[in-house]
């Protein structure tokens, strides 16, 4: 599975940051698209307030500018996963893209990627799995959740089969988090699929951003290789 963000030196972490700073303007785009695509979701106040709801939230909600502080919550989300660990195992997550998801049901990018933090880098599937439900109950026209979600069942059950089937069709969508592309890279390496991992790492690296993660995919491929020619290999 995708090594735990606690594991990566500072230096990565702080290379997860710049990526996730880099993509916030892609995914703010996406979010504004979606607006203009005229998506309506009742307003925040008619739905139950979420755990660790900040008074800022609150205060948007009430001047009807939720999503605008969705916006800057989300901010508040790439930094808080990219910077160091400082209240325990990133244990504000949830809340945190809780409160985006709270905000506007239609910003799904970041509902998405939330759940893929939580699920596959934070390895918490049960948290990732309420977020899930969350954006699901608010967003029922949202078929994608539904494949994280399935992804993560199989997950517990330890079907690594059923994670393919549910994610694969999601890692051909462009605005795939990248940190799920990362995870199902894993997952055939961990099967020893090395063929299938050589094809799927070479078709994913050029859609990284992230210099750490071309990094992996590149020696993703030299390992499978090695190993598909039982040849040892030495990273």
């Amino acid at each position: 599975m995708s090594a735990r963000i606690s594991d990566l030196p500072v230096t990565a972490r702080l290379g997860l940051l710049g990526l996730a700073l880099a993509g916030a303007m892609v995914s703010l785009s996406l979010g504004t698209r979606a607006q203009r695509e005229g998506r309506a979701f009742p307003p925040p106040l008619s739905r139950p307030l979420p755990k660790g709801l900040t008074r800022q939230a609150l205060s948007a909600a009430l001047a009807d500018q939720s999503r605008v502080a969705a916006d800057l919550a989300y901010i508040e989300c790439l930094q808080y996963i990219g910077g160091p660990r400082a209240d325990g195992f990133y244990g504000r997550t949830l809340d945190l893209y809780g409160e985006v998801q709270w905000l506007d049901p239609g910003f799904r990018h970041a509902a998405r990627e939330g759940i893929s933090v939580l699920g596959w880098m934070l390895r918490r599937p049960d948290e990732a799995l309420e977020l899930g439900r969350r954006a699901l109950q608010a967003d029922p026209g949202e078929a994608r959740y539904g494949a994280y979600m399935a992804a993560l069942a199989y997950q517990k059950r330890l079907d690594i089969d059923g994670v393919l089937a549910a994610l694969l069709p999601e890692t051909r969508r462009p605005d795939a988090p990248e940190m799920l592309l990362r995870m199902v890279g894993n997952l055939y390496l961990r099967q020893g699929a090395w063929d299938q991992a050589v094809a799927y790492w070479a078709a994913v690296a050029p859609r990284l951003n992230d210099p750490v993660s071309r990094e992996q995919a590149l020696r993703s491929i030299a390992a499978a290789k090695a190993h598909r020619h039982n040849i040892y290999y030495q990273p």
